[in-house]
């Protein structure tokens, strides 16, 4: 079982991931904006990046969100925040396959360029991988969450319930 400490190392890990996977995609945006003039479709590479910059930036805001939150207790909220994640990436792999369809599986004018447009689709292949894997973050989390709310409610029963609601009469005492 994972512990929420584990939990939280898990968490921080994947933001990190994401954030050199913005990082990776920068670096790439200034070689396109280097070489604009050997590319067919730099503005459409431009864009891919800058979407994907941008969606991998708030994936990593929510990530340290609920890491940070997670040692107050596990919310629902926590949970359908990484499942949103990993849902939403999953959504997302289609564009970053017709970005590849598009503009690298065929003959490129200038060659060189192509390492540019692979390492641009791979980072952005491996990061929306690395958020859909985080469905299993969620489920540890809700298991996590489930064994809390069986501690609190083992105490509470409702026999247990009914009888601190309901005192039995004692004696002498008659309702």
């Amino acid at each position: 079982m994972n512990t929420v400490d584990d939990l939280v190392t898990q968490l921080t890990g994947e933001q990190a991931r994401a954030a050199a996977a913005i990082a990776a995609l920068r670096a790439s945006r200034e070689q396109v904006m280097a070489n604009l003039r050997q590319l067919e479709g730099p503005n459409a590479a431009l864009e891919h990046i800058d979407y994907f910059v941008d969606l991998f930036g708030r994936g990593a805001v929510e990530l340290g969100r609920v890491a940070a939150e997670l040692p107050q207790g596990t919310q629902q909220a926590h949970i359908d925040a990484i499942r949103q994640l990993a849902s939403n990436s999953a959504a997302e792999q289609r564009r970053s396959v017709l970005f590849r369809d598009k503009w690298i599986n065929k003959p490129l004018p200038y060659e060189q360029m192509r390492s540019v447009l692979n390492g641009i689709s791979n980072t952005t292949r491996e990061q929306l991988d690395a958020f859909r894997a985080l469905t299993e973050m969620a489920s540890a989390l809700e298991s996590a969450r489930g064994e809390l709310k069986g501690e609190d409610t083992k105490g509470f029963d409702r026999r247990a319930l009914f009888t601190r609601l309901f005192k039995p009469p004692t004696d002498g005492d008659s309702r």
